[in-house]
Parts: C-alpha cells; structure tokens; sequence
C-alpha cells in the first residue's frame, strides 16, 4: 500500500502541482516521472535476479532506503532538473519494493491456492491508490514538497520495520510449512519451472511480454493522468472519484482472490479485464457527467480488481515459479516501456491541444489490443511444458 501510494500513486498529484510551481508545461515533468520509470525497467531484470538469489527482505530494505534518498532529493529541488535526479533516484528502488518483492513472497509461502493468494497480496497495490484523496488533501493544504518529506520518513520506517519483525522469505525460516493441499502435504515440496534463458526464446513469452506492454500503457496512463484529466474538465472532487475506484479494486481483491483459484484460464481473464478497462476509459472522453463518472468508477474499479494478479499469476502458471523473480523482472522490464511512452504522449498533446480526450481514446485501443496479445498467447501456452 505504501509503496503504491508514494511511489505510484502519488504522481498524479504531483504532475500539475510541479507543472505550476516551475509555470511549465504538463510535458516536461511527466518526463521526469517517466524517466524514473524507464530506470526502473531498466533495473527490473537484475533485481529479479537479485530477489531469486538473497530474498526479499533484503531487497525491501535496500528499496525502501534508495526510495527515502530519492523523495528527500526531489522535495529539496529548486528547478525540474533536480526533480529529474530525485525521481531516478526513486526509479532504481521501484523494483526492489513493487510488485516482484511481494508477489515472490506468495510464491514462495503458498505452493497450492497460489491464485488467491497473490489475489490477497495485491490488495495492497489498491489500498495505495486510495491515499490520492488523502495526498492531495495535504498537498493542497501544505506543498508537494511537504507530501514528498513526510514520505521520506514513513516509508523506510514502516517497510523496514516489517521486513525486520514480520516478514520472512521462506515460511521454513518461522518452522512452518507452506501452505498446501492437504491430501499431499507429506510430499516433499518443489520449486519447479522453466529458467529465463529458456522462457525468452519462446512465442508466448514475447506475446505475453507485448501483450502487458500494451495493457499497462493505460493503466499507467491513466493513474498519472487520469486526475489530471478530470481537474482539467472542471469535475469537482475528482481525487474522490479515483479513489472511490481504487477502493473498489482494493475491497474486490478479497472475493476476487477466492473467486481466481477457480479459474483455470487466466488468459481468458485477462483479454475480460482489458476489454472493460479499455471501455471505462471511453466513458469518460465522451463525458464527465454524474453518470459516466459512476460508470467509470464501477468500470474502472471492477475490471481493476484482477490487474495486479494478471502479470504474476500468468507467468507462474505458463512458466512455474523457480525463476519467477527474473522472468518477471524482464516482462516488466518491458512492460515499463509501455508505462513510459503512454504518459509522455499524453503529457505532448495536452501541451499541444489542452485536452486529454485524444490520449484516453488512444489508451482505450492499446488496452482492446493487448486483449488480442493475450488471445494469441493463450495459444501459445499450451506448448510450454516444466
């Protein structure tokens, strides 16, 4: 939740607070974000490795320090270059504490009823969206650079804290066992699953691989954005509106974690969910009345409940979960990209034309086409065998 909401979250806030406290455009800052963003893919692969390697209680305490240095740097800067360094500072700790650390754990701790559990896990990454009315209360009532300190201090303190007392890499390390079906829990548990060398040289990863680059160009398109866009069309209290949806994935999670481990084809799922979130976003180009509003809230917040399940638990299922950490790190490497190009082309046409409505109708196709991606990869899939 906190590292969803400080490090993912929290952008859009600052998107149009920085924009105004330099008096530049929308463009320039989004870059500096996307920046961060771009390093962060770049190191994805390499913390995977990391996390398969030493664990990911080391990696959250190395992130969540990195990240502390990074939002010191950015609410310290005095001109948007000093932003631009903040922010990849923020980029190299992204990956050590969002998503791989968590999800690895869930693989880790649960060797049957794997689906719920990664359900459950990223509750949190919803949970972090509902801070934004939160971030931009206190935003609006201080400064941005206020948020970004307050951030500095929180976020080492609590992740650390838990990675120190709560959190264990392997339930072994507690005397437990993992959690498994019952009927053969006498049989000796283990970590299968093809390596990275050899997922890479097959179809399915590079459509898997293309198929999040062009899901996850309008999820994050629209997180960094999306308030923007409503502030941008007069809509009162648009902070609430996106939390409200965020709060919907997050409640959702619980039932849709339970509801997952009974679906065997989560290539089916995934081509539903971007076929609804690509919808929610053309609800609120055609209007931003009371009853597209509620509609993309519903949309939004509904199909979202599944997103941060769909990267993890594809992957396991196609690939196994020994060498989760540096598949993953690699998909999202890439995944990243998609990430990175959305918002800036975003951040170019409002500059140009003062209006979102172009970029949401464009994020809406990238999302009806990854559900194509998702389909040929279903196909695909089959022939994979660990």
């Amino acid at each position: 939740m906190l590292a969803a909401g400080y490090i993912f979250w929290a952008i859009a806030v600052y998107i149009p607070e920085i924009s105004e406290y330099f008096s530049i455009g929308r463009l320039p800052v989004i870059l500096c974000f996307t920046a961060g963003q771009a390093l962060s893919a770049v190191c994805s692969t390499s913390v995977g490795k990391f996390m398969d390697k030493h664990g990911a209680r080391k990696s959250l305490i190395i992130g969540s320090l990195i990240a502390s240095l990074g939002f010191l740097i950015t609410a310290s800067a005095g001109n948007i270059y000093i932003v631009f360094i903040g922010w990849l500072v923020v980029g190299i700790a992204r990956p050590f504490v969002l998503p791989i650390t968590f999800n690895w754990l869930a693989t880790r701790w649960f060797v049957s009823n794997q689906q719920a559990a990664l359900g459950l896990v990223t509750t949190g990454l919803g949970l972090g969206g509902v801070m934004l009315p939160f971030l931009t209360f206190f935003t609006e009532l201080y400064s941005w650079q206020y948020t970004l300190y307050s951030a500095a201090i929180i976020f080492p303190i609590i992740n650390i804290f838990f990675a120190i007392v709560l959190i264990r890499d392997k339930p072994e390390d507690f005397g437990l066992d993992p959690v498994q079906d019952k009927n053969n829990f006498k049989q000796r548990i283990t970590l299968k699953g093809v390596t990275l060398n050899v997922a890479n040289k097959t179809k399915v990863f590079w459509l898997v691989t293309a198929g999040f680059i062009f899901f996850f160009m309008g999820q994050g398109a629209v997180n960094l954005l999306g308030l923007d866009f409503l502030i941008s069309e007069g809509v009162t209290g648009a902070a609430i509106f996106l939390g409200v949806s965020s709060l919907i994935r997050a409640l959702g999670r619980i039932p849709g974690s339970i509801m997952i481990n009974k679906i065997e084809n989560i290539f089916f799922l995934a081509i539903v969910v971007a076929l609804l979130q690509g919808f929610a976003m053309l609800t609120i180009v055609y209007s931003t009345n009371i009853f597209f509003l509620v509609a993309f809230v519903l949309l939004w917040g509904g199909g979202g409940i599944f997103v941060p399940m769909l990267e993890s638990l594809i992957l396991t299922k196609t690939f196994g979960v020994k060498h989760y950490g540096a598949i993953s790190g690699m998909v999202l490497a890439f995944a990243f990209g998609g990430q990175i190009i959305a918002p800036i082309l975003g951040g170019w046409i409002f500059d140009l034309t003062n209006s979102y409505a172009i970029p949401f109708i464009l994020y809406s196709l990238m999302s009806v086409f990854s559900a194509l991606l998702f389909f040929l990869a279903f196909k695909q899939a089959k022939k994979i065998v660990f």
